[in-house]
């Protein structure tokens, strides 16, 4: 029998119960979110002083990116400042190449890198969960039977959308050219540690996790996000992979050793682009608007534009606390550490005290994601406030506790959310 059609029969009773681990989750954190919440259907322009913003901050906020700009820190960069379903301040700095006569243009396209869990990746993983195709406690190695090796039979979806299913941070061999037996190697990797007692950030993990969701829905993950998140949504600008009309609209991130070439239009890590570049760890591209749609979707409690994407279950359950086994206080002792140990949601990072990269003043219950080439997006849910920064700052070298930290000081992206809170008047 075709697993999927049989699945899909069972419907939306399959996926409440699929997803009844998250509930209590998903009630504590519409605890914290504000009472009987509006919902702002489309996005808006606005002045900032319309939705309780300080238009003098704000400007502030936008001149320290254009003085970072200034000082050669990175090339070029878009920001998007929202609240209460208002845009009051979207704007554009740089070049989309560095040295080039390029402008950015709040039209450009970034290497979102892996923002892509989210907006690709877990999104879709939960859609499926509601369709009834998949189940969170479905087995990965039911889809991907390679995966079974080592010790690793019993690890389950939800394990993998909330990154705690024992795998390393990653697994790569970008110079094999049989991709076949990369996926294969990459889906016997042992184990680092006991699955469920700790959390470690993983792009092998979203990278399987993406190979399950094509086999659960039997199209590539490029093909079932456009079908079933940013075409639904409008965000006609978010791709894998983007066509050569879009490369003029790109912006470059860093020079490539493998390809010999500053990289444009292709997914900076090595790994991912050698795989053809659409992968659940990396990939999309998307412009600040676009993500600005995605952002109020999920504040929204999963629709926008009278399109539903996510119910408000399966949305709230997704930025909720899913790793309570694991102690902010005990793991949130770096920048490096916040984004690799600290608590976690389906997908989403949640705002800390110490070293978020999104700052120190976002409210309790906020969520967020980096991408590691110099890209944000944080929620503050009780504000019903977000701020999008994307940069071409591009991959650190090397990837280390050094090389993020300094690549978020370049950016300046705790600078820029602090500043986005700072600019509300109405508390």
């Amino acid at each position: 029998m075709n697993r999927r059609r049989l699945l899909q029969g069972l419907g939306r009773t399959a996926a409440v119960a699929a997803l009844a681990p998250s509930v209590l989750s998903a009630r504590v954190a519409e605890a914290h979110a504000p009472m009987h919440a509006p919902v702002y259907d489309r996005l808006v322009p606005g002045r900032p002083e319309s939705v309780g913003l300080s238009s003098e901050r704000i400007e502030d906020v936008f001149a320290r990116i254009q003085r970072r700009v200034n000082d050669g820190l990175f090339p070029g960069a878009v920001a998007l400042i929202a609240r209460q379903g208002r845009i009051v301040g979207h704007r554009a700095f740089g070049t989309r190449v560095r040295g080039a006569h390029e402008p950015v243009t709040l039209d450009t396209l970034f290497d979102l890198l892996s923002i892509t869990k989210v907006l690709a990746t877990a999104t879709s993983a939960l859609i499926l969960v509601q369709d009834g195709v998949l189940r969170l406690h479905d087995r990965v190695a039911d889809f991907v039977p390679e995966f079974a090796a080592n010790g690793k039979r019993r690890i389950t979806v939800r394990d993998m959308l909330r990154y705690a299913a024992g795998l390393p941070m990653d697994a790569v061999f970008p110079e094999d050219p049989d991709d076949e037996r990369v996926w294969r190697r990459m889906a016997e990797s042992p184990l680092e540690y006991l699955p469920g007692t700790q959390v470690l950030y993983s792009d092998l993990t979203y990278r399987l996790l993406g190979r399950v969701i094509e086999v659960a829905a039997g199209v590539d993950l490029d093909t079932f996000a456009k079908e079933r998140i940013w075409g639904p949504l409008g965000m006609r600008d978010t791709t894998f992979n983007p066509p050569a009309a879009l490369i003029p609209r790109t912006a470059a991130t860093g020079y490539s050793e493998i390809r010999g070439r500053v990289v444009r239009g292709e997914v900076q890590d090595e790994q991912d682009y050698a795989l053809g570049g659409v992968v659940g760890c990396d990939g999309a591209f998307s412009t600040a608007i676009d993500m600005a749609v995605f952002c109020q979707m999920i504040l929204n409690g999963g629709r926008y534009g009278g399109v539903r994407v996510l119910s408000r279950q399966v949305a709230a359950a997704m930025v909720s606390n899913q790793t309570p086994e694991v102690s902010a206080a005990e793991t949130d002792v770096s920048p490096l550490s916040n984004l690799l140990s600290t608590p976690k949601g389906y997908g989403w990072e949640l705002a800390t005290r110490r070293f978020s990269n999104g700052g120190m003043r976002l409210s309790r219950g906020s969520y967020g994601k980096a991408g590691g080439a110099g890209t944000f997006m944080w929620i503050d849910r009780s504000r019903e406030l977000f701020g999008i920064l994307l940069t071409n700052h591009g991959l650190p070298n090397p990837f280390d506790e050094i090389g993020w930290s300094r690549m978020l000081d370049a950016v300046g992206t705790g600078e820029f959310f602090d500043g986005i809170i700072q600019a509300v008047v109405d508390e």
